[in-house]
């Protein structure tokens, strides 16, 4: 590197640090400001503190249940049916996808299908699935799979519709094999509508997992966690549970699906739709 380079790169990098910091700063500054305003309103009797009890005490409520272990028996748990059922319906979701997306018997078989049940609420399911499997981890998983996999499917099929058939007439003449189209063609060129799949799809998945919790899990669970406190109209651990949820969601949408996005379709250079 040059001495010139040297000198410009850390006045080049000054705008990207104070981006990353209002990006930080904006949020932390808004949640602050209402979380703030809570605390006083709570404290000070303007607001009923049974129904709306301050940040402080629901932080503190939080601290215990961790201390005890069980908050995170109720988070561990719920991470692992969202991360199982988002996994098995981005893997099925996409391959059905790229069936119905290229193949005539893959649109003849699983479009009437996928046009029937999507407008089928996913939580419509949760009753047939407890019959089915019981009360255990398989339905809340099995939920969070079919509240996810639409979007996934869709968003891929529209994908491979906006791909420009002269890329496959090339690799053809070319001597590409199926595989080297899928690895090289298919996939890169689906991969900014899967991401936008799997954010959209998280967010419906996320949903539905604390519903079903609420109605098919048997101990553990977030959503268990806030019904279960419902019962004893015990509000700072009701709150506590919607906070994390929402925490949760944050990070799953913006850190681990940002991540993928960074690792693909940034770094190829593709802009993802929001």
């Amino acid at each position: 590197m040059s001495a010139d380079a040297t000198i410009l790169a850390p006045v080049r990098s000054r705008p990207d640090i104070r981006r990353l910091s209002l990006s930080i700063a904006r949020p932390l500054i808004s949640i602050g400001t209402v979380f703030l305003v809570w605390e006083v309103a709570a404290r000070a009797g303007w607001i009923n503190a049974f129904l709306f009890p301050p940040p402080s005490a629901i932080a503190a409520t939080l601290w215990q249940e961790l201390l005890s272990g069980e908050l995170l028996q109720h988070i561990g748990r719920s991470l692992y049916r969202l991360l199982t059922g988002m996994a098995l319906a981005v893997v099925f979701g996409t391959l059905i996808g790229i069936a119905i997306g290229m193949t005539a018997w893959g649109r003849a078989i699983f479009k009437p299908l996928i046009s029937a049940f999507m407008p089928v609420p996913t939580l419509a399911w949760t009753p047939v699935l407890l019959l089915l499997v019981g009360i255990n981890d398989r339905t809340t998983i099995i939920v969070v799979f079919i509240a996810a996999a639409f979007e996934v499917i869709y968003t891929v099929v529209s994908g491979i519709e906006g791909m420009s058939v002269r890329l496959f007439w090339v690799a053809r003449s070319m001597g590409a094999s199926r595989q080297q189209i899928f690895w090289k063609i298919i996939l890169p060129g689906i991969m900014p509508y899967l991401i936008t799949g799997i954010r959209l799809g998280s967010g419906y998945a996320w949903r539905a997992l604390i519903a079903a919790e609420m109605l098919a899990a048997s101990s553990y669970g977030l959503g268990f966690m806030i019904f279960d406190a419902s019962e004893y109209m015990t509000m700072e651990v009701i709150y506590g549970g919607i906070l994390l949820i929402a925490i949760f969601g944050y990070v799953i949408e913006n850190v681990i699906v940002g991540r993928l996005e960074a690792a693909t379709v940034e770094k190829w250079g593709v802009q993802v739709a929001r």
